[in-house]
């Protein structure tokens, strides 16, 4: 056990290594290929080399994809970096002796080779790792790679003013050799595979078939050509402004802030943007601000401001412009999905660059104003950009609305639930509804049954009112006629007061919480009436912060807040489950910590008297009946100051460890206000003085969170559906 865990760390290690010195490489080696090139030749001929290198990136992405098919990435990826590696060597040692041809072969090398080796080695990382861990380790990826950037912009400058700019190139070799050997200890113990794979003449399938993938690939090529024709500009500017010294540093500085800029905006805007916007209005924004940039980079034409819309450019590409073209591929078929991604994100990309490249190309045959020339057709392009990408938008909601309509797609499996999204998701459900209600009064009017339907119910022939007949099986207390109608009926206002009270039957549960997940949002309002509603069967009560859970308005959060004051202490349990599971999914939601502490405080107040529940029936299904009141007290703690350190202490507190408990209790007494530590200290340490402590609470905190694989994870209600619906568990 031990000796797997320490493989699992040094593989980790290996990993985080070589993410580093992976994105380092990539930025230092941009920098020296723009650099090494202005150097030598004139910036006309940089569109060539754009043309060329983009039409070899194709070439070499579909022979890759063949031999990672034939070898996997596990054997190929690092003896690529191995070659790249001793291919920087030779390219060092020859500069000297034919400078001029090894800086186009050295432009070629970093522009085709760069995209693949990182391509592979997270496909490595992909294979190399099951899901559950992979997705645990991304993040520390994500991070390493965002340090890489840094220092790799920063090398390239320090070792190109300490020596000269070809010394960068023994740099990069050693960089890429050090990734192979790092990259050997990932891939440890990996056996070569061949794979099964789809022959590569199909690839352009998706564009032949499914309209909003040509749509998608328009808008690709249309941004394609816009980077290219500012990047062009930028570099044709600096090479005319800049000293061959200052080139290098230009470059690094830029390739530093494009990357590091991406990632941050990425992370801190971008699913903010998709879920206030949906998916046109996120994509927009690139365009727009070409658009608006473009004017003024036209009447201040400076190096600067040219480098800002080129860098804002690469910053909406990575941020805004990747999150809604991920969410554009939610409606395409399974089988269609990747390879439309590979199709898109290096064919279509790449066409676009060589489009691009040729457009530049005849641009420079205006003998006069090349500049503004290409700051216009970029704003008019822009223009045509925003245009297809409105059409892109009509054509992912008529295909996702058509999707739910025909069954192919299910609500509850799309996963990035986007502003667009949940519009048509809603319209269309609603048209599904009144579509069916107006062809089953036709029919009825006509004395004829409807056609049958697999999942769909079928109103008896002395019915004619559907809405009437479905309110009358939801009450019939007739299992199958109930289910009928929750699988075959989508949920109405109308319907939803005779849902609600189903929640107290074990035997259709499973269909009443799938029936009213898709309407939470729209119906918060009734659902919360009816859990503050007293007069309300216990058993329904209990259950329905678990629904409210799945919410994303505020009204939920108040109901629910409102929840934590009622008598029955399972439901204020609940209620603070559903809260927290709220906060983790949207945590742009207003949960007031002044309210939540002096709710704490009543919670400790309680804690130790005898509090009568309002129902004491011994048949009760809907109790949990061994909450642990401290457990509810930590998890609002947990909303105020955040929950994981909060979980820890819960769980350090009752481990039996009395190192973990007391720094359990040092943190808790640094942290909370006195009279609320006061009123806490009995339940927690009786017996026991709080220990004084000067540390700072963030170490503690790191050392708890450092003790959470030996701490017993806590089973919370509410946080999961299956607590309530396993059918002979007693909640």
């Amino acid at each position: 056990m031990e000796k797997n865990r320490s493989d699992t760390t040094t593989v980790t290690i290996a990993a985080i290594l070589t993410a580093t010195v992976m994105i380092a490489h990539h930025v230092a080696g941009k920098a020296t290929r723009d650099a090494l090139f202005l150097t030598l030749f004139n910036v006309e001929l940089l569109p060539r080399m754009m043309m060329v290198s983009a039409f070899l990136s194709v070439v070499a992405v579909l022979s890759m994809s063949r031999l990672m098919t034939r070898l996997g990435p596990a054997w190929l990826v690092p003896r690529i970096f191995m070659t790249s590696g001793i291919l920087f060597s030779i390219e060092w040692l020859l500069m000297d002796y034919l400078p001029s041809a090894i800086a186009i072969v050295l432009y070629l090398h970093v522009t085709v080779l760069g995209a693949i080796l990182i391509s592979g080695f997270w496909s490595v990382i992909n294979e190399r790792f099951d899901p559950y861990t992979a997705k645990r380790k991304i993040a520390r990826l994500a991070a390493a790679a965002t340090l890489g950037g840094l220092l790799g912009g920063l090398a390239a400058k320090t070792v190109a003013g300490a020596s000269d700019l070809h010394a960068v190139l023994m740099m990069l070799g050693i960089m890429h050799l050090f990734c192979a050997l790092t990259l050997a200890v990932v891939t440890r113990g990996e056996q070569r595979h061949a794979q099964q794979g789809k022959a590569v003449g199909f690839i352009l399938a998706p564009l032949k078939n499914n309209t909003l993938i040509r749509r998608m690939a328009i808008v690709v090529v249309l941004i394609a050509i816009i980077v290219a024709l500012l990047d062009y500009l930028m570099k044709s500017m600096a090479a005319s402004t800049l000293s061959d010294d200052q080139l290098i540093n230009f470059f690094s500085y830029f390739y530093m802030a494009v990357g590091l800029g991406g990632f941050l905006l990425q992370g801190l805007v971008g699913d903010k943007a998709l879920r206030r916007f949906g998916i046109g209005g996120t994509m927009a924004v690139l365009p727009l601000v070409v658009m608006a940039g473009g004017l003024f980079a036209i009447a201040i034409r400076q190096l600067i401001t040219v480098a800002l819309l080129r860098g804002g450019t690469s910053l909406l590409v990575n941020s805004f412009f990747r999150a809604g073209s991920e969410a554009v591929y939610t409606p395409v078929p399974a089988a269609e999905k990747r390879t439309s991604k590979i199709l898109i994100d290096v064919g279509v990309e790449r066409t676009g660059e060589m489009i691009g490249s040729l457009l530049v190309m005849v641009i420079l045959l205006v003998p006069v104003a090349t500049g503004n020339i290409l700051l216009i057709t970029s704003i008019l392009l822009a223009a045509l950009t925003l245009f297809v990408i409105y059409m892109l938008h009509q054509g992912y909601v008529q295909q996702l609305a058509e999707n739910l309509r025909n069954g192919t797609l299910q609500a509850d499996d799309i996963k990035v639930m986007d502003a667009t999204t949940r519009h048509t998701i809603a319209l269309t459900q609603t048209a599904l509804e009144r579509d069916t209600l107006l062809r089953e009064i036709s029919l009825s009017r006509q004395g004829e049954q409807p056609a049958a339907n697999p999942g769909q119910p079928v109103p008896p022939a002395e019915s004619g009112d559907p809405t009437v007949q479905a309110i009358v099986d939801l009450r019939s207390q007739d299992p199958s006629r109930i289910s009928r109608v929750l699988i075959g009926q989508a949920l109405t206002p109308a319907l939803l007061p005779h849902v609600i009270p189903l929640l107290a039957e074990q035997r259709v549960l499973r269909d009443v919480f799938r029936s009213i997940r898709p309407q939470v949002s729209t119906a918060t309002g009734q659902l919360v009436d009816a859990l503050l509603d007293h007069r309300q069967n216990a058993v329904i009560r209990r259950r329905l912060p678990l629904v409210l859970s799945q919410a994303d308005n505020q009204r939920a959060v108040d109901g629910l807040l409102e929840g934590l004051a009622d008598t029955d202490r399972d439901v204020r349990y609940r209620c603070g489950q559903a809260l927290r599971k709220i906060s983790e999914n949207h945590p742009q939601l207003r949960i007031p910590k002044e309210i939540l502490m002096k709710i704490v405080e009543r919670e400790v107040g309680a804690m130790g008297q005898h509090e009568p529940d309002r129902e004491t029936s011994g048949t009760d299904t809907g109790r949990t009946g061994g909450h642990d009141p401290l457990s509810h007290v930590f998890n609002l703690l947990g909303l105020v100051y955040g929950p994981d350190v909060f979980e820890l202490c819960y769980q350090a507190l009752g481990s039996g460890n009395r190192a973990l408990s007391g720094t359990a209790l040092e943190y808790l007494d640094n942290l909370l206000p006195p009279a609320l530590r006061t009123a806490l200290w009995p339940h927690i340490a009786s017996g026991q003085a709080a220990p004084k402590s000067n540390r700072p609470i963030q170490e503690m905190a790191t050392e708890l969170r450092k003790a959470a694989p030996t701490l017993r994870t806590r089973q919370h209600e509410a946080q999961d559906s299956d607590i309530f619906l396993a059918g002979n568990r007693k909640e």
